[in-house]
């Protein structure tokens, strides 16, 4: 049986759980920019994203927990994403 985490391990795993949402989701919404820069910053930007990619994936398999639960952390950012493109593509139709 494994021993309950102490306050501090809970919001450490916690506070590892945001960050790992937070970096996922950002990796994730940086496909919204693929192919729209050009030469050395579009190099930099492939190199950028694909490196992301590999470390959210290495944070995914290193963490105990349960891939679903951060999959919930990314809808989140996802959804506020969305939210914010919503409206300023609406101000632009305006």
């Amino acid at each position: 049986m494994q021993k309950p985490l102490t306050t501090e391990q809970a919001k450490v795993e916690f506070e590892s759980h945001l960050l790992i949402g937070l970096f996922k989701s950002t990796v994730e919404q940086s496909t919204q920019l693929t192919g729209k820069f050009k030469h050395k910053m579009k190099a930099d930007f492939n190199l950028w994203q694909k490196q992301g990619f590999k470390i959210v994936e290495e944070l995914e398999k290193r963490n105990i927990t349960d891939v679903e639960y951060l999959d919930k952390i990314g809808d989140i950012y996802h959804t506020m994403n969305s939210n914010m493109r919503e409206e300023f593509y609406k101000g632009l139709e305006s």
